[in-house]
């Protein structure tokens, strides 16, 4: 609640302090901000515009460029799978490595001859390839220590990894060795025309600048790096370049998720800002480009910066225009304010000069036509009709007491002939509650719950009246008793079914009296099972209620309306032999 407040406090204050500045001081800020902000967003969406048109330019020049480096890697490895295929497919090759031999057999002078002129002539073929070697399980086979050597010289991971490939060439990649420095050694496992039959692996051995040859001419305004699978850097456009693996690029809080599946990233390379896209090869080769961020939206900051030079220069005779543009169009105001303030004060002698026919002209012809007339629409209207509803709503509520007052007296008189003193004594206490409640020190409103008293009172003088010829039944929504309503609203149109209502002495009638709620509104119901209303009343009623219809409807009908508005009042149903139910609806009001 305190953070809410000090953040609330400064705000209204702001705001009070811009409403109360004088109409010259916020037109001349308003026209300001109106300059300024088309322009500061112009500026702003160019800026990024540009720079997002060369961020999208570049990451697609990259795309074509990673590519067209994955497209020469694959070729350069096909060319050297194709040879690994022809000296897989080499039956007699094949012969003199699975032979066994004896101890100083002539045949093995043949097999290194056959072998030695096989391979040399390969190597002669393809420059780029550094060596071949034939590693053999056949340990009669003497090693020469470069194209035939045995199995067990080799890394039992490299013998693993070949022969899981089943017959497919796997790329090892080699960071040094001592004789040829960085290399990487193609591995292919020789079988005897089943795989379960492996009798050697194949090895071949090219140079890292032959694959660095496919991207040093790529490396302007971006770093290229080739990894294997493991991640381990296998040649880069950066010559000599500190890095070893990937992981040492990129930052521990990239997206590498987002990166192994093609999409661009935006991370800190050396505390860079920089643009990061990654691309598989199938051998599981990746190719890796880290694209300078400032470099690439040099051209839109730039751009943005003349643009800014321009805007300023424009804003600034702008702010000259608006002044002398708000003092011109204030002047008049203030003095159209003058004469309002004198209005104000009850003078109504208005002297303007003329102010053309603009709206500030039309604003002065008003108010000098206003000055004249207000006045009379002060007295002859306002006050007028205030009065009227005022005397209107008296006289309405007036009407029912002399007509009640008489009834119940004549009964008081009658009882008092008969010499029924103590039903006399009853009768002229409920008339007393019934006025104290009705009377209400004035109030021209009481609680629903006063208003069921005040009903009780009355249906308790009645009964004195007529002994035994009704009953009351009460079904009220308890929740609902506390709002307010008109005084002597269910009185009318109880004293309807008492006096009109009864088909006869001997039967008499059975009214209900309901509250209930519907919606933001709720509704008194008075339901009786009397005799009901002729049709051709019930139309006149519907179509004009007035007064020659019964002062008790009219009376609380236009007292509601009066007090809540057209939508509120009484709706009557009635069918002729069957009873009257009349509806009294008004909102909930306290």
């Amino acid at each position: 609640m305190n953070i809410a407040r000090s953040f609330y406090n400064p705000l209204s204050r702001v705001y009070m302090n811009l409403v109360n500045k004088r109409y010259r001081s916020k037109l001349f800020l308003v026209f300001l901000l109106v300059t300024i902000v088309p322009v500061s967003v112009l500026v702003s969406y160019a800026y990024h515009t540009i720079k997002d048109q060369l961020i999208s330019q570049a990451v697609d020049n990259v795309g074509s460029t990673m590519d067209q480096i994955n497209n020469n890697i694959e070729n350069k490895l096909d060319l050297y799978s194709q040879i690994s295929t022809l000296i897989y497919l080499d039956t007699e090759l094949r012969n003199y490595l699975v032979n066994p031999y004896k101890k100083n057999d002539v045949f093995v002078l043949d097999a290194f001859d056959y072998i030695n002129k096989s391979l040399y002539k390969i190597l002669a073929m393809n420059p780029n390839l550094k060596a071949i070697t034939i590693y053999s399980n056949n340990n009669s086979l003497n090693s020469d220590g470069f194209f035939i050597k045995h199995m067990e010289e080799l890394p039992p991971a490299l013998v693993q990894q070949s022969l899981h490939a089943e017959g497919q060439i796997t790329n090892f990649y080699l960071n040094s060795t001592a004789a040829n420095g960085k290399v990487i050694l193609l591995a292919r496992s020789l079988n005897y025309l089943s795989l379960n039959y492996p009798y050697g692996i194949l090895t071949m051995e090219i140079s890292e600048w032959e694959l660095y040859s496919l991207i040093e001419k790529e490396n302007k305004n971006k770093a290229i790096y080739v990894s294997d699978a493991n991640g381990n850097i296998i040649t880069s456009s950066i010559k000599n370049s500190p890095y070893r693996k990937v992981s040492d690029i990129v930052p521990s809080g990239a997206d590498t998720d987002a990166l192994n599946k093609g999409s661009i990233v935006y991370s800190d390379i050396a505390g860079e800002p920089s643009i990061l896209v990654q691309k598989s090869l199938p051998n599981g080769w990746k190719t890796f480009v880290v694209l300078p961020y400032d470099e690439l939206i040099k051209q839109a900051s730039s751009a943005s910066r003349k643009m800014l030079y321009i805007s300023l220069a424009c804003i600034a005779l702008a702010i000259v225009l608006i002044y002398a543009t708000s003092q011109l169009m204030t002047k008049r105001f203030e003095w159209l304010l003058q004469q309002i303030r004198k209005v104000e004060r009850g003078n109504f002698d208005v002297h303007l000069p003329r102010m053309g026919t603009d709206e500030v002209g039309q604003l002065s012809f008003a108010l000098r036509k206003m000055a004249v007339t207000i006045q009379d629409l002060i007295n002859d209207v306002y006050k007028k009709e205030i009065s009227q509803k005022e005397a209107e709503m008296d006289s309405l509520q007036a009407q029912i007491s002399p007509h009640f007052l008489y009834n119940t007296l004549a009964s008081i008189s009658a009882l008092a002939v008969a010499g029924n003193n103590r039903d006399s004594h009853l009768m002229a206490d409920d008339l007393a509650k019934f006025y104290r409640i009705s009377l209400s020190k004035g109030k021209k409103s009481i609680p629903i719950e006063q208003e069921i008293r005040l009903t009780e009172h009355y249906l308790a003088i009645q009964r004195v009246r007529f002994e035994g010829l009704f009953g009351v039944h009460f079904v009220l929504d308890e929740s609902l008793l506390h709002y307010t309503v008109p005084k002597l609203i269910l009185q009318p149109f109880i004293e309807n079914c008492i006096n009109h209502a009864m088909w006869d002495e001997e039967n008499g009638i059975h009214i209900v009296i309901k509250l209930m709620e519907e919606g933001d509104d709720f509704v008194l119901a008075v339901i009786d099972d009397g005799m009901g209303i002729p049709r051709e009343v019930m139309a006149r009623m519907r179509e004009k209620p007035d007064q020659a219809l019964g002062y008790g409807i009219y009376n609380v009908h236009k007292r509601i309306q009066l007090a809540f508005g057209e939508r509120y009042g009484v709706q009557v149903h009635s069918r002729l032999g069957m009873g009257t139910a009349v509806y009294i609806r008004m909102p909930k009001a306290r």
